[in-house]
């Protein structure tokens, strides 16, 4: 029976409503009791944040970005190289010649550095970076975070993924970081970047990761990297190599490139994400040098 018809029955019979009176009292009571629950309950849901708590928040926020900083910037590595590039010249035979002056070709070498970022991978100095950073190098300086500089060779290539694997000597155990897992981040999460922009060395920059599975051409389009991550944290020349970090301080991605019609920072930057075939291709690669040294 409803409740509507239940009511209207006891209307209709004074006996019966003075019996259920009492019923009826206690069920507007818990109705009323159960009605200010829920009011207040929706009332806490819903009611803005104490100011007071924002504050808290973003200094929570500002420790993991110094945290960070503080635990990887000693495993990241400014890197120099140098190589001697050839340029065609040529001087005049015979400036006042009657067919017109003759021109002797020749070549010059000149000096053209440059520079990038790497971080240190295992604490007997195994350096992880991009392989266009190192590409055509005679040789490679490593500056640490301490300022030594100390020269570094090739171990190891991963042409297919822009990596390298450079090696300093050192007779102490050097500070590394961890590399993390790329698949499991999220679009909108935060994203570090730490390098050496121009050569700035251990240059922080915070964004977030932007987007996840981009493709960027290089090479005039030759070539094609696939499955790269996307972040507006700042990168510029000379980040190339450095780590692209979550805020446990894992390395999710290497710094490779950025989109830039002028050739500075706009906010577009793409990195080699780490996933676990890219740490399985690197400790390969580090077996495989170890085994012919």
């Amino acid at each position: 029976m409803s409740k509507f018809t239940e009511v209207t029955a006891v209307a209709d019979s004074p006996r019966s409503y003075r019996k259920r009176t009492p019923s009826l009292t206690v069920m507007l009571v818990l109705s009323s009791l159960l009605g200010g629950i829920i009011a207040l309950g929706l009332f806490t849901a819903f009611r803005p944040t104490p100011v007071e708590a924002a504050p808290a928040r973003l200094a929570d926020l500002q420790s993991s970005f110094i945290a960070v900083a503080d635990q990887v910037r000693p495993a990241v590595v400014n890197i120099n190289t140098e190589q001697l590039v050839p340029r065609q010249r040529g001087y005049y035979l015979n400036p006042w010649g009657s067919e017109g002056p003759l021109i002797q070709p020749y070549t010059r070498y000149e000096k053209v550095t440059s520079l990038g970022s790497g971080f240190i991978v295992r604490p007997d100095g195994v350096i992880l970076t991009n392989a266009h950073v190192i590409a055509g190098a005679q040789t490679i300086s490593v500056t640490l975070a301490d300022d030594t500089t100390v020269p570094a060779r090739v171990i190891g290539a991963l042409a297919d993924q822009d990596l390298a694997l450079l090696k300093i000597d050192t007779e102490r155990d050097l500070p590394t970081v961890r590399l993390g897992d790329a698949d499991a981040v999220q679009v909108g999460s935060w994203a570090v970047a730490i390098g050496s922009p121009f050569g700035f060395t251990e240059t922080v920059t915070v964004g977030v990761i932007s987007a996840k599975d981009r493709v960027m051409r290089q090479d005039r389009g030759r070539r094609v990297m696939r499955d790269l991550l996307q972040t507006d944290a700042a990168i510029n020349s000379g980040n190339s190599g450095g780590p692209l970090l979550n805020l446990d301080g894992d390395v999710i991605g290497i710094n490779q490139a950025i989109f830039s019609p002028s050739g500075g920072n706009i906010g577009i930057g793409f990195a080699i994400p780490v996933n676990a075939q890219t740490k399985a291709a690197i400790d390969e690669a580090i077996n495989a040098a170890r085994q012919r040294v």
